[in-house]
């Protein structure tokens, strides 16, 4: 039972980690191509709007990131003063 539960903790961290990859691979496209004229640097009226959409879904996964670590600590709190 243990070693399911780390193999589901480790899968999900890889998955927590290519997520970051894949957004910071397609982001490179936006630095690549930037244009000064376009607007200020990462501001999201100079970018396209895979661009947009890749931008805040890494924002919304960074939030999701803390509440779930959040939610780690505080329960392993409550488990440490149950006892």
């Amino acid at each position: 039972m243990k070693f399911q539960k780390i193999l589901k903790i480790l899968l999900f961290v890889i998955f927590d980690l290519f997520v970051f990859v894949f957004c910071g691979i397609y982001m490179m496209g936006y630095d690549d191509f930037y244009d000064k004229s376009q607007g200020e640097y990462f501001s999201l009226s100079s970018m396209k709007t895979e661009y947009k959409m890749v931008w805040i879904f890494y924002n919304f996964w960074i939030v999701l990131n803390c509440v779930l670590l959040f939610y780690i600590i505080y329960r392993y709190y409550r488990k440490m003063t149950s006892k």
